[in-house]
């Protein structure tokens, strides 16, 4: 027996639309991810200072802080603008701003604005935060403020001589062949012909070495960490994680998060290298550790500041010691950083002073023994 298909006027229509409606809702999805992943890599440290100092200002004057964020969003423009959208949309579903922070700053920022709504102190947990941000910011633009100028001399004189070689030297080339000019000139030629060439490979293994002491110096723990950290221009990264984490750890004990779970809060998405410190931190305190000086000696903060933290340990105030250890700590990591900053510069400067030495001689040897 035979069976008859019904077909529904329209159900073909209506089976497209469906189909039609997921692959937008799909588009918008895929574009909205792509919108927030560049936003979240534009949203750097001194954008963030700045969009915590403005926030700051107006609840010091007054202006409500879902009123404030309101404020940005309307007169803000790029990254600042769309992080502060995003935090309106999440405190209009009644949850606090501390919940709209959450994905674009660190998980230490935001309990610590967290803890400033909870214990009234907003405005100047804000201020903080904003001012942790800066020493940060203020370590990276002195040392590349310090490398800048020398590597753009340096960069600037490889293109000049790549462009001598297309010219000048292709000239001199058909005076007299390459190989009969004296060793200076050959060996200046080259070098030309080595950047013309491999240029790439240069940039290549110069960003693999910046990338291999970056991942080194963010994972590497352990008994071949005392090796690296004991080297002056690394020992640098040592100082600036402990002088951030006393005084982060400082400012959530004084608003009023537990030692144990402020530990846990600075373990959120920390480097390998800081987690390990942390773990054995919580480990320590488990075993009943009641000195928390004691606690926080793993070999991160340094014997002096232990020292002194030990002395301090029971009395009251000692949230406040930790902040002012860990704020002169930061003041003296950016010392060191730009007197290394200058140091490199010098050396950079050197190297393209020899650079510029090699190409006038060079010239000069080939034009001698051409006249």
């Amino acid at each position: 027996m035979a069976i008859s298909k019904t077909v529904v006027p329209g159900a073909k229509k209506i089976s497209k639309g469906k189909v039609a409606r997921k692959i937008i809702a799909k588009q918008k999805k895929a574009e909205n991810t792509l919108q927030i992943w560049l936003n979240k890599l534009l949203f750097t440290t001194t954008e963030q200072q700045a969009l915590l100092e403005d926030l700051s200002t107006l609840v010091e004057d007054g202006v409500p802080a879902n009123k404030a964020i309101e404020v940005l969003a309307a007169i803000a423009t790029g990254p600042k603008k769309f992080v502060a959208d995003s935090m309106i949309e999440i405190i209009s579903q009644g949850k606090p701003i501390a919940d709209g922070m959450k994905g674009w700053f660190s998980q230490a920022t935001v309990e610590l604005v967290r803890a400033g709504e909870q214990g009234g102190t907003l405005s100047k947990n804000i201020r903080v935060a904003a001012e942790a941000l800066g020493t940060k910011s203020e370590t990276l633009s002195s040392l590349a403020g310090s490398l800048t100028y020398p590597l753009v001399v340096i960069i600037a004189g490889c293109a000049v001589l790549v462009y001598m070689k297309g010219s000048v030297f292709k000239q001199f080339a058909t005076i007299k062949p390459v190989s009969q000019w004296p060793a200076e000139g050959q060996q200046l030629m080259a070098l030309a012909t080595f950047l013309q060439n491999w240029w790439w490979l240069v940039v290549v293994v110069i960003a693999a070495i910046i990338i291999a002491i970056a991942y080194m110096l963010h994972n590497t723990v352990g008994e071949s960490r005392k090796i690296i950290d004991s080297i002056p221009g690394f020992k640098l990264y040592k100082q600036i994680a402990a002088a951030r984490l006393m005084e982060t750890l400082g400012l959530l004990i004084s608003n009023g998060v537990v030692f144990k779970q402020s530990l846990k809060i600075l373990q959120h998405k920390a480097s390998p290298y800081l987690s390990w410190h942390l773990v054995n931190m919580e480990f320590r305190l488990g075993r009943g550790r009641s000195n928390i000086a004691d606690v926080l000696d793993t070999g991160l903060v340094s014997h002096e500041d232990i020292l002194r933290l030990r002395a301090i340990a029971d009395a009251k105030g000692f949230e406040h010691a930790l902040i002012r250890l860990g704020k002169f700590a930061g003041e003296n990591a950016v010392k060191k950083v730009r007197k290394l900053g200058k140091i490199l510069g010098g050396v950079f400067l050197a190297v393209a002073a020899m650079f510029a030495g090699m190409m006038v001689m060079g010239i000069y040897s080939v034009g001698q023994a051409l006249s």
